[in-house]
């Protein structure tokens, strides 16, 4: 017999293996002949977490209450499952770090406290096929343990894994469901390692690596020749030239990988117009202003003793005009001022 709480104001025998009617059910499946005394309780409640300790009887008078208790707490849902890895591989946390071709054994546990009704384990996503196991421990309790292996590749970087164990209950026929996730950090060699050209004609160089790139090569290439021309990742028109095309090679510590090679398109950027320096003197002055004037098709707004006149097409200038200082920005507003007039509010 199994006794909850025995010399407590609550004592009670619980099971009884001479009843048919007991406050818990179950049978004792040991042999005491071997000195086993193992029994099976079904149905369990939580308002069953207590204390227990075992007695035997016989016709005779053998009748012994053994000293030994055993704590059982009673949880209404199930432990999670606990996901191993590889021994040679780095586990921290939920996150695995593998890298890109390495053999992967993912392996998830979960323990089976009622041995007829063990817990169903899934993996979400399968990557491969499945085996499981139903072992017990040293201790004589049972596991349910579920082995995949797949190959580590860049396409599952970041990728989590989701073991489910699925228990069903005595009662109802219910379920009770629990799951552990765990988080791939596959490291690998540059991919996709492509050249982006920028509407100013500069190039840089752009990879998918983890770890990250670190360290980028630009080369040159004219006719059958081909130089190193920086170690940068983007390359600016100063440095390019359209006689040449281009391309880049990204490294990180597993690998490295070049893109194709591209053209650059540096004649297509235009110096901003400048203003000349005090040293050229007005007349200067008065033929860039002329110049902006024309190619923009804009007008200047001046003031002419006070009075605002709008003025197109060739610009009339006074005495008015003074001369810039040398550091001032040649701007299209800063020209109109030195006019000593004031340019539209758009322009």
């Amino acid at each position: 017999m199994w006794w909850s709480n025995r010399r407590a104001p609550n004592e009670k025998i619980v099971f009884f293996s001479n009843k048919t009617e007991n406050y818990i059910q179950g049978n004792i499946t040991g042999n005491l002949f071997k000195k086993n005394c193992t029994t099976v309780l079904n149905n369990i409640l939580l308002r069953w977490t207590s204390i227990f300790s075992f007695r035997i009887e016989d016709n005779n008078p053998l009748k012994y209450n053994f000293a030994e208790t055993v704590k059982i707490n009673v949880k209404d849902s199930p432990p999670s499952p606990q996901v191993t890895i590889n021994r040679d591989m780095v586990k921290e946390g939920d996150s695995v770090t593998l890298r890109e071709g390495d053999s992967v054994t993912l392996i998830c546990s979960a323990p089976a406290p009622c041995p007829s009704l063990p817990p169903t384990l899934s993996w979400t996503p399968r990557l491969s096929d499945s085996v499981t196991v139903f072992q017990e421990n040293d201790d004589h309790t049972k596991h349910v343990f579920s082995v995949m292996t797949f190959t580590a590749s860049h396409l599952l970087h970041k990728q989590e894994i989701k073991c489910t164990a699925v228990y069903r209950l005595q009662a109802d026929n219910s379920e009770r469901t629990s799951h552990t996730n765990v988080t791939l950090n596959v490291q690998y060699s540059p991919k996709n390692t492509l050249v982006l050209i920028g509407k100013d004609g500069s190039l840089t160089c752009s990879s998918d690596a983890n770890p990250a790139v670190n360290n980028y090569t630009w080369y040159k290439v004219t006719g059958s020749e081909i130089e190193v021309v920086s170690y940068t990742q983007s390359l600016t028109c100063n440095i390019t030239e359209v006689s040449g095309q281009y391309y880049c090679q990204a490294q990180n510590e597993h690998g490295l990988q070049n893109s194709s090679t591209v053209q650059p398109h540096c004649e297509s950027v235009k110096a901003p117009p400048t203003l000349i320096g005090a040293a050229a003197g007005a007349a200067g002055m008065i033929l860039t202003c002329i110049l902006l004037t024309i190619i923009l098709k804009k007008s200047c707004t001046r003031q002419n003793h006070g009075s605002e006149t709008q003025e197109t097409g060739e610009l009339t200038l006074t005495n008015q005009v003074n001369t810039p200082e040398p550091k001032e920005e040649a701007t299209y507003g800063n020209i109109c001022h030195q006019l000593g007039t004031k340019g539209p509010d758009k322009m």
